[in-house]
């Protein structure tokens, strides 16, 4: 008798896996793969981020969204590869429409390393990326660049020189005015707040330091003088006293500062192109929308 029930049991089981197997699984299976594919074709963030082209032929200033004018690129531009003759470094502003559903830290690493932006052992590139529609801005720094500039640094180049002129519809001026603060702080004329205070001298120690500085010039000269008169020669046999004769001032070999070099730029006065910087994942972001 339980023979015969779990043989029953056992067949009534396999004609329901056929039954499940032909009639409900393949179908099951088929709306499965559909929703898969609308849902993978609803989420367009999957991979790395689909970054332009790096330009042919090279330039630092890239207007991809038509943001600006043809003069105002042709500003930046000269601009740009002024401030990396003056110290080599490779300052990219590059403008898209938008970064595909990416955030904008993920786009901006993602076209620093595809570009290459910096010198290969100096890592010394600097990217500014601008994304229009999502109303967007993003400092990219290469692993040379850190410590000149700082994240804090880049974070109020964004608030004080960008937004607001990005607010009042004139991005060029704000471009602008980042540049020329990124070029102070590059030759050290540009601190952060914190070290401006730091650096800074009360009256008191100020007023100090004009005095001693007043009592030592004092005593120098005091004690040249002793030396003078005491070197001067005696006034014997009608002699005329001769003062030693003044040394010439070097003329030759002397640093004269910027002549024209190329600086890491091509010889003909453009960007020679970029050099494969690697980004060290610092910077600042922000936005104007």
């Amino acid at each position: 008798m339980q023979m015969t029930t779990l043989r029953r049991l056992t067949a009534c089981n396999n004609r329901f896996g056929r039954s499940m197997n032909t009639s409900q699984v393949r179908p099951w299976a088929a709306i499965v793969c559909v929703f898969a594919m609308i849902l993978a074709c609803s989420i367009p963030v999957c991979g790395q981020p689909k970054v332009p082209a790096k330009p042919v032929p090279p330039r630092l200033m890239n207007d991809l969204a038509g943001m600006l004018t043809s003069s105002e690129v042709d500003d930046i531009e000269e601009r740009l590869v002024a401030l990396n003759r003056a110290n080599g470094v490779q300052f990219a502003v590059v403008i898209v429409p938008d970064m595909g559903g990416y955030s904008i830290e993920e786009y901006s690493v993602e076209l620093f390393q595809k570009w290459g932006i910096g010198e290969a052992k100096e890592d010394n590139g600097l990217l500014l990326l601008i994304a229009e529609d999502e109303g967007r801005l993003k400092f990219e720094t290469g692993y040379g660049l850190e410590g000149d500039l700082p994240d804090s640094f880049l974070g109020r180049v964004i608030d004080e020189n960008l937004v607001p002129h990005f607010v009042e519809g004139d991005p060029a001026a704000g471009i602008v005015e980042a540049i020329n603060t990124i070029a102070l702080r590059l030759t050290g004329e540009e601190m952060e707040p914190a070290e401006e205070e730091s650096k800074g001298l009360s009256p008191d120690a100020l007023a100090a330091i004009v005095f001693f500085a007043i009592v030592i010039a004092f005593v120098i000269a005091k004690s040249s003088a002793r030396k003078n008169r005491s070197k001067r020669p005696p006034r014997s046999g009608g002699g005329v006293y001769r003062p030693p004769s003044t040394p010439r001032p070097f003329s030759g070999g002397g640093w004269k500062g910027p002549s024209g070099g190329s600086g890491g730029s091509s010889s003909g006065g453009g960007f020679g192109g970029f050099g494969g910087g690697k980004s060290g994942g610092g910077g600042a972001s922000g936005g104007w929308k």
